[in-house]
């Protein structure tokens, strides 16, 4: 495939998650792929995608780069802390907090591998301490009595 091909997989997966097609973006995914260096299937990114949508995460793209197999994109990520995940998203801010109704806006940067017309492989840099602080939580030291005992 072409860059520009690869570029509109990459762009087709964030129109379809931003209209609710879970099934739709995790098709375009390969049957062997990684997730962040992890396999995963398109099942398995269905169920990420599903935790994303929980937490009412949309994407307005701007910069998207391609060379080779390879398709960058910066994002700026909307979100609400709407639910708790099923699944462990953004570093697991959300993994056992009540839903504070929330919401966080913080940039994202994707970067995807795409071979033969699927995406074989995603990494991504989010600004989650940033998200986590914009629901509320603070990050704070741990005495030095709490890091004798991990």
């Amino acid at each position: 495939m072409t860059t520009e091909a690869n570029k509109a997989l990459i762009r087709q997966q964030f129109e379809l998650l931003g209209a609710g097609d879970l099934r739709g973006a995790a098709g375009l995914w390969s049957a062997a792929a990684l997730n962040h260096g992890r396999p995963i299937d398109p099942a398995g990114i269905e169920k990420v995608y599903a935790s994303l949508r929980a937490v009412q995460e949309s994407h307005t793209l701007h910069e998207m780069v391609a060379e080779g197999e390879w398709v960058s994109v910066r994002t700026t990520c909307h979100g609400v802390h709407a639910a708790e995940p099923a699944f462990a998203v953004n570093s697991g801010i959300f993994t056992g907090l009540p839903p504070s109704g929330r919401s966080y806006t913080v940039q994202h940067l994707h970067l995807f591998r795409v071979v033969d017309g699927r995406i074989l492989e995603h990494w991504a840099c989010r600004d989650d301490l940033g998200a986590a602080r914009q629901i509320g939580l603070e990050l704070r030291p741990q005495s030095r009595e709490s890091e004798s005992r991990s």
